[in-house]
C-alpha cells in the first residue's frame, strides 16, 4: 500500500512538472507575440484595437476544413501545434497570445470534409439557422459564388475591423465585392493560405545550367522585365530532347514545361488580360471581348500545343513535381504551395513568375489560386463584435509572426536554395491579383475559367467560344449584381 501510495505522489509530482513546464512554454510564446504590441519603442504599424479590449472568456467557435480535394494541395492545420514545424509552432503562439489579449476561448471544429464541400454545407447549415459557429473558413470557388443566399455576414465598417491596415488584402477583397459598402468575404494574413496559393513558376537550375547556361540568367531576365511567353517557348524548343529515342514526342521525353488546366489560370490573369473592369459606383462589367485577350488566347494555344518541348496534359497531377524533380522538365508551373512537394529534390531550384504576355507588359502578375481559403460570419452570428476583433488581432499577428515564419523562413529558406528567389517572391507577393469573375465562377457563366475550357478542349477560336457565352454571361452577371446590391 505504501508503495502504491508513493508512486502515486510521484506520478503527481511529475504531471505538475510538465504541467509547469508546459505553461511557461505556452507563457513564452505568448510574450513573444504580446510584446510586439507593447514595447515602447516599437516601430510597427500598431493595431487599432483598444488596449484592455475584454471579453471575459467568451468563447468564440471556428469551422474550418483540412482536407483537400487532391494530394498536389494541401490546408494547413489552423489551431496549430508544437510539433518542431515552424509554421505550425507560430500558429499556436499566434492562437495563445489572441486568447490572452482579448481574454477569449478559441475553438477550432474540423469538419472532416474535403475543401470542395465547404460552400454547400457552409450554406446548408445557415439556411438551417444552426447558430454553432460564429465564423466560417471556406473555400473561394466553391462558397463565394453563394454569397446571394443571403446567409453571411456584411461586416464593412465593423468598428474592430481595420481593413485598411497592410495585414489585409483590401484590394482583393474589394475585387470580390459589388458596390462600396459590402464585404462578406475576408481574407490577407489572417489566412496564410492566401501567400501559400500565389502562382508562380519553379525552375531547374541544373537543366538550365546544362543546357542554357549560368541559371543567374534566368534571373537576370525576369528582374530586366524580359520573361515572356515568347522567351518560355524558345526555351522549350531548346531544352527538348528525345530521352527515350523512339523518334515521337512523348511520355519520357525532356520537355521545357508541362502544363495542367489549373495552370491556364497562371496564365491568362499573369498576362494581364481581364474578365472585368469596374465603373464609378464599383459595379463589373465584361470587358474580356478585346484584341489583347484573342492575341494572348494565339500564343498560349501555341505554346501548349504546337511548341516542341511545350505540352498539356488535360489534369493536374502530382507527377509534373516528379519530373521537375527527375530533370525532365525545366519549367515547372504551379503556386508557392507547390514548393511543399519539392522538399526531397536535391538538385537546386529557382521561383520565378509566370512570363508577362510581351515585353511592355508593365509588370508581372500572380493570380492567387481558386482554393484560397476565405472567412465569412453568418448572418445570424450572435458575437460579431467579438468575432471581428479575435480576427483583427489573428490578421495583426499572422502578419508580424505567422507569414513571416512561412514566407521568411519556410518558403524563402527552407523551400528555396537562393536569395534572388527571395526578391522574386516579394514581387509575387507584392503583385497577386484576381478577377470577380474568377472568383464568382457559374456567376459569369464560368468566363473566369475559359482558358481552361479553351485549352483542355483543344480550341483557340477565342471569339466563337465567348461569342456563345457572352449573352447569358451578362444575364448572369447582372442578376448577381441585383441580387448582391439587395443583401443585408
Amino acid at each position: 500500500m505504501k508503495k502504491g501510495i508513493a508512486f502515486i505522489l510521484l506520478l503527481v509530482m511529475i504531471l505538475a512538472a510538465c504541467a509547469s513546464n508546459t505553461a511557461e512554454v505556452d507563457k513564452n510564446i505568448t510574450d513573444d507575440y504580446v510584446s510586439t504590441d507593447t514595447t515602447a519603442d516599437d516601430t510597427r504599424i500598431q493595431s487599432s484595437l483598444p488596449k484592455n479590449l475584454n471579453f471575459n472568456g467568451t468563447e468564440i467557435n471556428m469551422w474550418y476544413f483540412t482536407k483537400a480535394v487532391v494530394d498536389s494541395e494541401r490546408f494547413l492545420y489552423l489551431p496549430g501545434d508544437l510539433t518542431g514545424d515552424i509554421v505550425d509552432e507560430a500558429l499556436y503562439s499566434m492562437n495563445l497570445a489572441v486568447e490572452e489579449q482579448l481574454n477569449v476561448k478559441l475553438n477550432y471544429y474540423d469538419n472532416g470534409q474535403t475543401s470542395s464541400e465547404t460552400g454547400a454545407t457552409v450554406v446548408k447549415l445557415l439556411m438551417a439557422d444552426i447558430q454553432d459557429y460564429d465564423m466560417f473558413y471556406v473555400v473561394q470557388w466553391n462558397t463565394a459564388q453563394l454569397v446571394t443566399n443571403n446567409v453571411f455576414l456584411n461586416i464593412y465598417g465593423n468598428k474592430y475591423l481595420d481593413l485598411e491596415k497592410p495585414w489585409w488584402a483590401n484590394n482583393y477583397m474589394r475585387e470580390m465585392a459589388i458596390g462600396k459598402e459590402r464585404i462578406y468575404f475576408l481574407c490577407g494574413d489572417v489566412s496564410i493560405d492566401m501567400i501559400r496559393c500565389i502562382a508562380c513558376t519553379y525552375f531547374n537550375k541544373k537543366m538550365y545550367n546544362d543546357i542554357l547556361g549560368d541559371p543567374d540568367e534566368m534571373y537576370n531576365t525576369v528582374l530586366s522585365g524580359k520573361w515572356t511567353m515568347d522567351l518560355m517557348m524558345q526555351y522549350a524548343e531548346t531544352v527538348y530532347s528525345d530521352l527515350n529515342g523512339d523518334g515521337i514526342v512523348n511520355e519520357g521525353d525532356r520537355y521545357g514545361y508541362v502544363a495542367g488546366p489549373i495552370h491556364t489560370d497562371g496564365f491568362i490573369y499573369g498576362a494581364g488580360v481581364r474578365v472585368t473592369a469596374r465603373d464609378e459606383e464599383h459595379v463589373p462589367y465584361l470587358v474580356m471581348n478585346s484584341e489583347r485577350t484573342i492575341s494572348f488566347t494565339e500564343k498560349l494555344y501555341k505554346a501548349l500545343y504546337e511548341t516542341v518541348g511545350g505540352s498539356f496534359i488535360p489534369e493536374n497531377s502530382l507527377k509534373f513535381a516528379t519530373d521537375f524533380k527527375n530533370d525532365q522538365i525545366l519549367l515547372l508551373f504551379g503556386y508557392f504551395y507547390t514548393s511543399e512537394n519539392l522538399r526531397d529534390m536535391e538538385i537546386d531550384y529557382g521561383i520565378i513568375p509566370y512570363p508577362k504576355y510581351d515585353e511592355a507588359q508593365d509588370t508581372y502578375l500572380s493570380v492567387v489560386h481558386d482554393i484560397a481559403t476565405l472567412i465569412c460570419l453568418p448572418n445570424n452570428c450572435r458575437k460579431v463584435d467579438e468575432v471581428c476583433a479575435v480576427l483583427e488581432a489573428m490578421a495583426y499577428y499572422n502578419y508580424y509572426n505567422v507569414s513571416p515564419k512561412y514566407y521568411e523562413t519556410a518558403l524563402k529558406t527552407k523551400y528555396t536554395r537562393d536569395q534572388v528567389s527571395s526578391q522574386i517572391i516579394d514581387i509575387l507577393h507584392a503583385n497577386n491579383t484576381t478577377d470577380i469573375a474568377y472568383v464568382y465562377g457559374a456567376n459569369f457563366n464560368q468566363l473566369g475559367y475559359l482558358m481552361r475550357e479553351m485549352i483542355a478542349g483543344k480550341k483557340n477560336n477565342f471569339v466563337s467560344l465567348y461569342d456563345s457565352k457572352e449573352k447569358t454571361a451578362v444575364t448572369q452577371m447582372d442578376k448577381l449584381i441585383a441580387q448582391y446590391l439587395e443583401l443585408d
